[in-house]
């Protein structure tokens, strides 16, 4: 149900009674107004004036002190600063719609037959690019092989991204399009899927995956608008106002200032550059910009130090439980990072590198620690992306070197089906471990990561504070037994369902909550003009259905958006 709009027109006998009132575009009153500033603050009306809130108080207080023609009753609904995704790739989803999506498909037979029915419509020799599949969801957990895709074409090349985006699935004709064969070399960082004889199996690894997509068209200006338009009305739908794009290059920056040009971009990205290159020595020489009302800020650069979890690409420092002989694949030396580190925070500018392995994670902070001896006071913080699985002597680290971990609590709640099986029970303990990094004296801003999972910082904040699934997952031992790979050397760890995977990990409600609002603004050194609603900060915000701070756990998934607003304007309705 939409909120109630109330116009109120101040007569001039009013006007002639009262007092002269300062002069804003819009005030909302009879609300609750969680501020989610330092000090938690709770308000119940706002004024607001060429996109920014000008104040903050009671409803005695603002409409005796400011004037407006449109005032909006809130009817006691709870806004809550606009919702933040601190780790996202919005270009990914907005081209879900034209790509084979193949999210939460059960086995490989479902994705071959929905190739064969999208080949059927196809022109030969046309690239067939899709995304979403996750062997770990299907009954056999091995990887698949080219002469599966075959069986749906052999007059297309295909390429399928897996969900995390780590590891493609193509077909023969995609493999002899890009020249692979039994004699290419693994690329650095990178590797191909090979038989006994070593001819390769369709599943590239990380850099590998270059082989083949530097073979594909890439979008057009046009399309690249038409996607990012298409993301953004699914973002706004859940609440969100902005996000961190980690990895634009310079086609998607100028797509996008485009769509600001035109008045089209109702929201607010900060960018990272996708990669060392031409681009980004381009941006660390201009030094960090931003474009329109703060709609899209080019903030540092994106590197790789590892792959993924899910696929065995996150680099170990010890070889995986139901792994033995691999520990994941290095990406880059840390002398690579440390260098750019040092540029970066010399140019005022940052750098965010994907780390999920405990080995990949120590390398980038031996990096960051070696580029923060020659200036110990970055302007904004230098960051480690995912942070999934931390060494013990690691967690402390972060907060002494102030490098961020900038963390993805619904990856928990997806990987925490087979991660036992794959990290071991005494390991999993290290893993999404918020509380203590958190209890160090860190933050963590939080993110989807989408498209690996759904846009929703709502149901990534139930992760956080509650370590459960869209199920309700774990909600006891026997969900443990059903439905969870676990370690089988050690059955009576408590701490599996307890509260939640491995519950004593949990986040507290507020911090969950900070962490797709205020800490995520603070990430990207926005601080005082998103994830807050406090004076002179943007007018984005979002009201929803129940109060994220009380609602009951078992009710907190249906909370909804009911509208959300960007700069003092309405952008999305339920109605």
């Amino acid at each position: 149900m939409r909120i109630h709009i109330t116009i109120i027109a101040l007569t001039g006998f009013f006007m002639t009674m009262c007092a002269p009132k300062d002069n804003c575009d819009r005030i909302f009153f009879n609300g609750a107004i969680q501020s989610m500033d330092e000090y938690s603050s709770i308000h119940s009306a706002m004024a607001v004036r060429e996109g920014r809130i000008c104040a903050l108080g009671s409803d005695e207080a603002i409409l005796a002190a400011w004037s407006a023609e449109e005032q909006i009753d809130l009817q006691g609904a709870f806004v809550y600063p606009g919702l933040i995704d601190a780790h996202a790739h919005l270009y990914g989803l907005g081209e879900e719609a034209v790509i084979l999506a193949v999210h939460g498909t059960g086995d490989k037979e479902a994705i071959i037959s929905m190739l064969s029915a999208r080949a059927a419509n196809t022109a030969q020799n046309q690239w067939i690019r899709g995304r979403g599949w996750d062997q770990n969801d299907w009954p056999e957990k091995t990887f698949p092989n080219n002469n599966d895709l075959d069986r749906a074409t052999t007059a297309h090349p295909v390429f399928l991204s897996r969900i995390d985006g780590h590891a493609a699935w193509v077909n023969s004709l995609a493999l002899e399009l890009s020249g692979i064969t039994a004699d290419t070399p693994d690329p650095e960082g990178g590797r191909i899927v090979r038989l006994e004889d070593g001819s390769p199996t369709g599943i590239l690894l990380d850099n590998a995956i270059e082989l083949v997509r530097a073979h594909i068209p890439p979008p057009t200006r046009e399309e690249l608008k038409v996607g990012y338009q298409a993301a953004i009305d699914r973002c706004i739908a859940v609440g969100m106002t902005g996000m961190h794009d980690m990895g634009m290059d310079a086609e998607d920056i100028e797509a996008v200032r485009s769509l600001i040009d035109e008045g089209k971009f109702p929201f607010r990205i900060v960018a990272y550059i996708d990669g060392r290159g031409d681009t980004w020595e381009q941006y660390l020489k201009a030094g960090r910009q931003s474009y329109g009302n703060q709609q899209l800020t080019v903030a540092g650069l994106k590197l790789y130090a590892d792959g993924a979890l899910g696929s065995r690409g996150a680099w170990m420092l010890e070889p995986y439980s139901d792994d033995p002989g691999n520990s994941g694949i290095p990406i880059i030396d840390e002398d690579t990072i440390a260098f750019e580190a040092a540029r970066a925070v010399e140019a005022g500018m940052q750098v965010c590198v994907h780390a999920i392995g405990d080995a990949a994670v120590r390398r980038v902070l031996n990096g960051y620690a070696r580029a923060l001896e020659q200036n110990a006071s970055p302007p904004y913080p230098l960051r480690v992306e995912h942070a999934q699985v931390i060494s013990d002597i690691d967690i402390p680290r972060f907060a002494a070197l102030g490098v961020l971990p900038s963390m993805q609590p619904t990856h928990c709640t997806s990987d925490m089906y087979w991660a036992e099986a794959r990290l071991g029970a005494i390991r999993v303990r290290n893993a999404y471990a918020w509380a203590r990094l958190i209890g160090t004296g860190t933050y963590i801003p939080g993110g989807s990561d989408f498209p690996v999972e759904r846009p929703d910082p709502l149901a990534g904040i139930h992760a956080a504070a509650f370590r459960k699934d869209a199920l309700g997952r774990p909600a006891s031992a026997k969900d443990i037994e059903e439905h969870f790979q676990v370690d089988p050397l050690h059955p009576e760890e408590r701490d599996r369902w307890s509260e939640g995977w491995y519950g004593s990990q949990r986040m507290s409600r507020e911090h969950a909550v900070r962490a797709f609002t205020s800490w995520a603004a603070q990430a990207a050194g926005m601080q005082t003009s998103v994830g807050v609603l406090s004076e002179r900060s943007w007018a984005d915000f979002v009201i929803l259905s129940r109060d994220l701070l009380t609602v009951p756990e078992e009710e907190f998934l249906e909370t909804t958006v009911r509208e959300t607003w960007h700069g003092g304007e309405l952008i999305y309705t339920a109605e």
